[in-house]
């Protein structure tokens, strides 16, 4: 009885936290200044751009396990990029699915293309910081390393835009967040999570400004460092355990004092991340816990007070309406309008869906499910991806 009572009474001020409109749409203007000033630091790539005078030798690097229905097309909009001396160079790693033959194939018709064969995973490491790890000391003398995902495609330009960007504000590391193709309703509500919740709830702005690491994030589908940079961190070997590892970068980067900002690429670069609102779920499940720093209870809460903030709103203020009392629905109208109005200007920065600032509320609830399956899979120690078990 003690135990429980110490329970309820830790957990009051939590129950009245979540019933104070008040206290929410406060928390809700906090976010939108937030969102507000990490979007003004957000570079834009744009076709065209060119570095003046920085002509780095750029290799461009592509992890592939199963990824034969998108490897193809990403490696040939990465051969046509308007770079001269561009290297490409894509490791399979252990695929079954036949991407090593597509590559193969690739690599015939087009001999500008380096294939590499990955080495079995050590102890200690997952996946793609193994991948990535073995990339980059194929790179050699490369100044620039651009880490692409398998399933991205780019404009010819890419290349030349980030390097562009990267001379332009004297950047060290450069996280790229490509336009979003989103086919399914799982897809259409949990991909966009990514690029909001980096704007709306992590701080890059802060990080950049302050050096403050625990607000840093990045997304990794297109990350490119100065080869200096990328060893002065301790390259993939300082992530190798991270199942989120451009956050994991990020917040090296602040600690090291690295120059970095976030970018939006939806002009130069497009990524159909999941197929399907299953493997939209699975990919959530195996990044939203560790990404959020693991810890059971402050998760949940987190995820908590999401829907209350974010969904919420939708039911209270209907509820109030349907009763006739117009006057209750004011605050969760205007907790509904400041959400929407985060997701207006996190959609219009990346080239997302402007339905999105109506459809907020779904995406919250489709993040809270996903969420509920990261915690489960993690803390049973049987989150996986592509075959491979992400927990020892």
């Amino acid at each position: 009885m003690r135990g429980s009572g110490a329970v309820r009474l830790a957990l009051r001020p939590v129950v009245r936290a979540f019933g104070d409109d008040r206290g929410v749409l406060v928390y809700l203007s906090a976010v939108l200044a937030n969102t507000a000033w990490n979007l003004s630091r957000v570079v834009e790539l744009r076709p065209g751009d060119r570095p003046v005078r920085w002509q780095p030798r750029i290799a461009v690097l592509v992890p592939a396990r199963d990824e034969a229905a998108n490897v193809g097309s990403c490696v040939v909009s990465l051969l046509a990029q308007e770079w001269p001396g561009l290297r490409v160079i894509v490791l399979d790693d252990g695929s079954t699915d036949g991407t090593r033959g597509i590559l193969e194939g690739l690599r015939t018709a087009e001999g500008r293309l380096e294939v590499v064969t990955g080495r079995p995973l050590p102890a200690g490491w997952l996946g793609k910081p193994w991948a990535c790890a073995q990339l980059a000391e194929e790179a050699g003398a490369a100044d620039l390393l651009v880490f692409v995902d398998a399933d991205t495609m780019h404009a010819p330009g890419m290349a030349a835009a980030v390097a562009a960007a990267m001379e332009r504000d004297g950047l060290e590391l450069l996280s790229v967040v490509p336009g979003q193709e989103l086919g399914s309703a799982g897809e259409r509500w949990l991909v966009p999570l990514i690029p909001w919740a980096l704007m709306t709830h992590l701080s890059p702005a802060a990080a950049q400004v302050f050096g403050f690491a625990p607000a840093a994030g990045a997304v990794g589908q297109v990350l490119a460092f100065r080869a200096g940079a990328y060893r002065r961190v301790g390259g993939h070997a300082a992530v190798r355990a991270e199942a989120a590892e451009d956050v994991a970068f990020a917040r090296l980067a602040t600690r090291a004092g690295l120059r970095w900002r976030v970018a939006a690429g939806w002009r130069v670069s497009r990524c159909r991340m999941y197929r399907g609102s299953g493997e939209a779920v699975a990919g959530l499940e195996k990044n939203l816990y560790p990404a959020m720093g693991g810890r059971m209870l402050p998760f949940v809460l987190a995820w908590a007070w999401l829907v209350r903030a974010f969904a919420w709103p939708v039911a209270a203020s209907g509820a109030a309406m349907f009763r006739g009392r117009a006057r209750r629905a004011v605050a969760p109208v205007l907790q509904l309008a400041l959400g929407a109005l985060t997701w207006r200007l996190v959609s219009r920065r990346f080239g997302l869906p402007a339905r999105l600032a109506f459809e907020g509320p779904l995406a919250v609830l489709a993040g809270a499910w996903a969420a509920a399956r990261s915690l489960r899979a993690w803390r049973a120690r049987s989150a996986s991806w592509k075959g491979r078990r992400l927990v020892s």
